[in-house]
């Protein structure tokens, strides 16, 4: 049985991406803050023998080393690890506080970071494995008052490139998913941005979470044996569009 940890898994994607992995046939260790252990008893209560929560805190460091020791301690290893935790905020550039500026570097890129590094360490005791980093469209295009979540992203996806360099020599692929706006994300469903991206679509409507979990289950799974270092753009062709 191969092991998967989630990060963000109660999440409207990370959930998704949870049950695609149960389904799977993974055992899959979710991973979010203590106090979201209560929207995932659904999942755990129907997958009790696939399924375990572990409390984990992107902006505490300490958190995160104590999830992955907890997923070391049970001596199954670790084949796939997917980010698919983070927060939003929007403003305008030149208001964006300190404080704010902290958060969002200290959750989306600093924390995330952490967590992989401490991912690829298990990886790199076994036989390698999958890290599939959920990213955004914002860190391809964008629009106005993104400029933190933009550049996050636009971190994450560098990241995912420099990770499959380094890492694949150990077999480990790195790949990112960037969707564009989600019917369950973290973007307001009546914002103007998420508006302006779906005007932008061909197919004139927002991914569903199961769309981008599908996209993600497959980079993790152990059927994708040479995609690497990619960035798989899940925005129903709105990047492709003038």
């Amino acid at each position: 049985m191969r092991i998967t940890a989630v990060l963000g898994a109660t999440g409207g994607i990370g959930s998704a991406v949870v049950g695609k992995m149960l389904e799977a046939g993974n055992f899959v260790y979710l991973l979010d803050h203590a106090s979201t252990e209560a929207r995932a008893s659904a999942l755990l209560d129907e997958w009790p023998n696939q399924s375990a929560f572990l409390a984990c805190d992107l902006a505490e460091p300490a958190s995160i080393e104590a999830a992955f020791s907890r997923i070391a301690a049970h001596g199954t290893g670790l084949d796939a690890c997917i980010n698919a935790a983070g927060v939003i905020r929007r403003g305008r550039f030149i208001e964006v506080p300190r404080e704010e500026l902290g958060e969002m570097l200290q959750v989306n890129v600093g924390g995330a970071y952490l967590a992989l590094q401490a991912a690829a360490r298990l990886m790199m005791e076994g036989n390698g494995g999958r890290l599939v980093i959920l990213a955004s469209a914002h860190g391809l295009r964008t629009t106005a008052e993104r400029s933190t979540y933009a550049m996050c992203k636009g971190a994450m996806l560098a990241l995912a490139r420099a990770l499959a360099v380094e890492l694949g020599p150990h077999g480990i692929l790195v790949n990112a998913v960037a969707p564009g706006p989600v019917s369950a994300g973290m973007q307001d469903a009546e914002s103007e941005s998420r508006r302006r991206w779906q005007a932008a679509t061909p197919l004139g409507r927002v991914a569903t979470a199961e769309e981008v979990a599908a996209a993600v289950a497959f980079l993790a799974s152990a059927e994708n044996t040479f995609v690497n270092g990619e960035t798989l753009v899940v925005d129903g062709g709105a990047n492709a569009a003038m």
